[in-house]
């Protein structure tokens, strides 16, 4: 159990939180973006300590962690080269640290207690099923879910042109209508290909954005510490490179990411839970490390979380919807959000996580979800070509 809580909680300083990046993005872009998080995109940008440009390539590293990059920078020389552009303070994701919640708060410059997505899997309250929400199986409308304005569509409606570069079985998905809207597309199948045309689209276009997912898949695959994970990084790293050559001269490179990861180690099954956690729960999602429990009507939601608690002996922490309210965890909550998060959340330290999850019963060597330094901490590199 040597894996460290951030000693600090979510949202509990909103500028160094990704959600942050883009609202600062716009304002150096010279057309500041506010958001209900972000009222000021100008104070973000300060913050953050970015120029004035007139274009931004914003290169996003699915998986990438700050630690996980940090350990392995001799396998990135490009990002080596630009350490000393690594943001001074500790930059962080949002919570629960998983794509689909870190994206959608990126891509609106809100968090996950506005933009509805609190996990891998979730209730649609609509249905009481659950549903998945990368590719948003069983779950409403991305628009009915999602209801913050991208910062892509604010851009857009300023006359600025944004890019976004990616898999083409990602163009026009749930995810990307609920997160990136408002952006043209552009799809290539070879990554150093994707990685050039990236760069160059920066001449005709404010914003570029150009997403990596070759990392996060092998760490969720082979583990974060694996030789695949390293030459992931290998490969990530060329690609950003090759973006950063080709770009216009004057441009500001942008790179962050969306979680980091840890390996697994332990695992708990649900399904050899004692009947006393489980009595009265009557849906499980979430991730393996940030698991959310829905309650059968009339279950003592702060009950069941001190019995979580104390059956992992310090493997865990538990806190109902209350509580995470209360202390800000998952920022503020618009009136429809609270329909979508579990009664009681319970986050894995260590390498720990709890198997038979919403559905996801693969056994990955590479796990994220909870609010531990490794899976919490993302680099954020900035550098004018």
């Amino acid at each position: 159990m040597e894996e460290k809580w951030c000693e600090e909680l979510p949202f509990s300083d909103i500028y160094r939180h990704l959600p942050a990046l883009l609202p600062a993005i716009s304002a150096s872009l010279g057309s500041p973006c506010p958001t209900a998080l972000y009222r000021n995109p100008e104070e973000c940008r300060e913050r953050l300590h970015l120029p004035r440009v007139p274009s931004c390539l914003f290169i996003f590293v699915d998986g990438l962690g700050y630690f996980n990059l940090l350990e392995n920078l001799g396998y990135a020389p490009f990002l080596r080269s630009k350490r000393s552009f690594f943001h001074s303070s500790p930059f962080f994701s949002c919570f629960p640290t998983t794509t689909a919640a870190a994206i959608c708060s990126m891509g609106t410059g809100t968090c996950p207690g506005l933009t509805s997505i609190f996990g891998y899997t979730q209730i649609n309250p609509f249905t009481g099923r659950i549903s998945q929400m990368i590719s948003f199986r069983d779950a409403p409308n991305p628009k009915e879910v999602q209801k913050e304005p991208t910062i892509f569509s604010l851009l857009s409606s300023k006359g600025r042109k944004v890019a976004t570069v990616g898999e083409k079985r990602f163009d026009s998905s749930p995810l990307t209508l609920a997160a990136l809207d408002g952006s043209r597309y552009f799809a290539e199948k070879d990554p150093m290909a994707a990685a050039k045309m990236a760069g160059s689209l920066t001449f005709d276009f404010d914003l570029t954005y150009f997403y990596i997912s070759s990392v996060d898949k092998a760490g969720h695959r082979f583990g974060c510490q694996s030789g695949e994970w390293r030459a992931a990084l290998e490969e990530a790293d060329l690609e950003i490179r090759k973006a950063f050559e080709a770009s216009k001269r004057g441009t500001l490179l942008v790179i962050c990411a969306d979680h980091g990861m840890v390996e697994r180690k332990k695992a708990f099954d649900f399904s050899s839970l004692p009947r006393r956690l489980t009595d009265g729960v009557k849906l499980v999602a979430g991730e393996q490390r940030d698991v959310m429990l829905y309650l059968e009507e009339g279950a003592d939601a702060r009950q069941k979380a001190l019995e979580w608690e104390k059956y992992f002996e310090g493997w865990a922490i538990a806190f109902d919807k209350k509580e995470a309210v209360a202390r800000g965890v998952f920022g503020p909550l618009s009136p429809e959000s609270g329909a979508y998060l579990g009664d009681v959340i319970v986050c894995f330290r260590g390498e720990a996580l709890l198997d038979g999850v919403g559905g996801k019963e693969v056994e990955m060597p590479g796990v994220h979800g909870s609010w531990t330094e490794v899976e919490a901490r993302i680099p954020l590199i900035a550098v004018v070509k």
